[in-house]
């Protein structure tokens, strides 16, 4: 029993994208388990998304979406650079305009090239906020 319900039909309006949270720098052993026990204390979790960066040597990331915004902007606080097992997290709003997930096409499980691309946008997004300007590269966070 994981503690949350995967929705097979998600929108991309506003409200739902409030209840979204980005959580990068995990730990590259990391479970969608480890992220339900992290996050469930804010609140009911409807969704997550686990992802590996294939442009960072695998570096996961991922999207926690709760019931409520109040929760997601709970998590935020709660949890942004939280030290998780000698990373840093990095929890904070979405970037981007429109998110991927699941879509239901008669049961499959499968995500339209639509929500990929708006995912792989998404995380170009991110990249990009971690580019160090002065250097034109990834920053390093040396701790």
């Amino acid at each position: 029993m994981s503690g949350y319900h995967r929705s097979r039909e998600r929108g991309g309006g506003d409200e739902d994208r409030q209840k979204r949270v980005y959580v990068g720098n995990l730990p590259p052993d990391i479970r969608e388990k480890d992220l339900t026990d992290l996050f469930y204390s804010y609140g009911n979790i409807s969704h997550i998304e686990l992802k590996r960066n294939q442009h960072s040597a695998g570096t996961p990331f991922a999207f926690v979406e709760f019931e409520n915004k109040r929760d997601a902007e709970d998590a935020k606080f709660g949890r942004n650079g939280f030290d998780y097992d000698g990373y840093n997290l990095r929890v904070e709003s979405p970037k981007g305009s429109a998110r991927g997930g699941y879509h239901d096409r008669g049961g499959g499980g499968r995500s339209s090239f639509g929500a990929v691309k708006a995912e792989v946008e998404a995380e170009v997004e991110v990249e990009e906020d971690q580019k160090d300007p002065l250097q034109g590269g990834l920053t390093t966070d040396v701790s």
